[in-house]
Order: C-alpha cells, then sequence, then structure tokens
C-alpha cells in the first residue's frame, strides 16, 4: 500500500512479517523481525526480538525533528532495551498520515485507537513471548506512551514527558488533530478545547512504578512535571518512595534528555530491581 509519507522497511535489516489485526491476535508462534498490522491508512509497526525471556521492554519513540523526517517505521530505544528482556520498539501510527504530522503520543487516530487497541496487543505479544513483567520506556511523547500502556504492576522509565499536551509546542500537535482525526486548521481554538477535555494525562494518572527523568532546564518542569506531581500526590523534589522515583538532571538547556548510556544505566537499575541481579557470564557481559 502506498502513504502520503515516506517509508522504508528493509533499512532495519529483519524479516518482515504482515499482518490483519486478526491474524497477529491469533498467532501461535512470534518469530522475530519486523512484524507490520494493517489497519488500511496506517500501520502499527513493531520491531520485536524474541528472547523467550520473563519480561519484556517496550520502547517508545519521541516526536521525529522538525527539520529532518525520517521514513517510516520509526524505531528509538536499541541502544537501551536490556539483554535480559525481550524487546519490542513501536512506530507511532500516525506518523503514516502526513509528512506535517511528526508526533501523536501513540494515542493513535481515525484509523486506529491505540488506547483500545494496543494493550491487547501487548497482552498477545507477552504470551507469545512467555513474558509476565513489562519495563516501558520513552522519551518526550514516547514517555507520554509509556504513561498510558502502564499496568498497575508495570514499571515506566520515561523522559521529560508531555502530560498535559495543550502546555506542549501547539505547533506540534495541531497538524495531529488536522491529519488524524479532521479538525480545521484555522479553527485554533476547537483543537484547544478537544485538548482540555481528552489530552490531560492528569484525568488518567500513570499507573504502577514510575521512574520519573526530567531535565531541569526544561520549561516541561513547570508546565507539566509539576501539575502532575500535584495531582499524583508527590515531591518534586528528588527521591524515590517506591511507586514514584524523581531524577532531576542537567543534560543541557532547553528539552534535552540525558544521553543514552545514561538512560540505559536507569533503565538497568529497574530490570535489576525487577528481576534481581544478572547471574553469571550474562553480569559481565550483558548477555
Amino acid at each position: 500500500m502506498r502513504f502520503p509519507v515516506e517509508t522504508d522497511y528493509r533499512r532495519w535489516r529483519q524479516p518482515i512479517h504482515r499482518h490483519s489485526r486478526e491474524d497477529f491476535l491469533a498467532l501461535e508462534r512470534l518469530p522475530s523481525g519486523l512484524h507490520i498490522i494493517d489497519y488500511g491508512a496506517v500501520e502499527l509497526a513493531m520491531l520485536v526480538r524474541n528472547r523467550r525471556a520473563k519480561a519484556s521492554f517496550y520502547g517508545f519513540h519521541a516526536a521525529q525533528s522538525p527539520t529532518n523526517r525520517r521514513p517510516v517505521p520509526y524505531f528509538q530505544g536499541r541502544k537501551i532495551a536490556p539483554a535480559r528482556m525481550n524487546t519490542v520498539l513501536v512506530t507511532d501510527p500516525s506518523l503514516y498520515l502526513h509528512e506535517d504530522v511528526r508526533v501523536g503520543w501513540f494515542y493513535g487516530n481515525r484509523h486506529i485507537d491505540m488506547l483500545a487497541e494496543f494493550p491487547p496487543i501487548m497482552d498477545r505479544l507477552d504470551a507469545l513471548m512467555g513474558a509476565e513483567r513489562r519495563l516501558l520506556w520513552g522519551n518526550s511523547a514516547g514517555g507520554t506512551a509509556a504513561f498510558l500502556f502502564a499496568r498497575e504492576e508495570d514499571t515506566s522509565v520515561v523522559m521529560n514527558p508531555q502530560v498535559i499536551l495543550r502546555n506542549f509546542t501547539w505547533s506540534r500537535v495541531q497538524p495531529w488533530l488536522e491529519h488524524g482525526f479532521g479538525f480545521d486548521p484555522d479553527e485554533y481554538w476547537e483543537g484547544r478545547r478537544y485538548g482540555e477535555l481528552h489530552l490531560d494525562l492528569r484525568d488518567r494518572p500513570p499507573r504502577g512504578r514510575l521512574v520519573y527523568c526530567q531535565n531541569r532546564h526544561d520549561d516541561h518542569v513547570q508546565l507539566q512535571l509539576e501539575p502532575l506531581a500535584e495531582v499524583m500526590g508527590v515531591s518534586t523534589e528528588e527521591g524515590d518512595d517506591g511507586r514514584f522515583r524523581l531524577i532531576l538532571g542537567d543534560w543541557g538547556r532547553g528539552h534535552i534528555p540525558p544521553p543514552s548510556e545514561v538512560q540505559k544505566g536507569f533503565v538497568e537499575e529497574e530490570v535489576e530491581r525487577m528481576l534481581g541481579p544478572a547471574k553469571g557470564w550474562r553480569r559481565w557481559f550483558g548477555g
């Protein structure tokens, strides 16, 4: 199928497995590779490494650069994913809609309701891989996705996430509303009202253990972190109460995440908390 955006499946150098939604949910085995579920106008693409491990790492990407768009499917997290877990990296289906759509927070669009569709897909993935636990990770909009899909028993590790989408740069939100839901781009207040009603995660605070990593020099401290902390009843000072761990870093001016190796360290700490210390040669060589 042809999409209005550039696609490149071969660059991931993985076997490609295409499915209908019904066929995917009926799978009896899950080979590693690029799995694509066809929703017609968009696709749900997942880069899967099935290690038959007891826990799975789900990685959600940040917004694409406004100046340098990559072909879809688009994945982030390969350098972060722990070797002790299955890996599932996910492309936001809204990136298939139009060149101007660089972010959709994994909410979905008029072709796919991700809040309804993705949880049973995750359940099927884990059943096929034999996984019982999940760690969800993401930067910025990917961190928002980790909030959306975490269960009570899960752990999320997020970097500078958006909590109140109307407080984010509106020029990023508007193309998604226009091409994803048919909002008139000239009706600014119509989109803002939709944001107030539906795009505020304070109405559905994240579940499970949350490791929230926030750059001190980002306006997200005031616009995103502080409003969420007030609703959750947690401190905006660094600390860990078992359910909520806040890490405040100095990673540059603006909306800058920590370097990959720092993020990987945060994730590995949570992996050890979930699964215990790595044993034998795996501890030393990360296998």
